[in-house]
């Protein structure tokens, strides 16, 4: 099992710890996992509060902690990245690599039937 399947696991455990702790509060379930990622100590890795920071947010929108766990782990197994993992809806749309020349990011120029020749497109 890798980082990423671990760090999903700890986060949807400190919540529920959490969630335990202070369970006669009514706050929206997002607000336990920043309450963990506030309380959590400097040392611990970056890539747990970046699990933290997603329970969070699709906390929020409504998902549950479950569904969210299936999410990222079915992610992980298909080899993603970790930030596609934790953030499966957001990266959806994108592509896994745009291009990106000197001037920035490019969109595909439309097609024409000239040639190219050094460089430049002959009619």
């Amino acid at each position: 099992m890798g980082m990423v399947p671990i760090s999903a696991r700890v986060a949807c455990q400190l919540v529920k710890l959490e969630y335990d702790k202070a369970r006669c509060t009514h706050h929206n379930a997002g607000v336990y996992a920043r309450q963990v990622l506030l309380s959590l100590p400097l040392e611990v890795d970056g890539i747990v509060r970046l699990a933290l920071h997603s329970l969070g947010v699709y906390l929020d929108l409504g998902y549950t902690g479950n569904e969210w766990l299936s999410a990222v782990l079915e992610a992980s197994h298909y080899g993603h990245s970790f930030r596609r993992c934790f953030f499966f809806d957001y990266k959806e749309q994108r592509r896994p690599y745009p291009r990106v020349t000197n001037r920035g990011v490019q969109t595909s120029p439309p097609a024409s039937n000239g040639r190219v020749r050094k460089g430049r497109i002959n009619a």
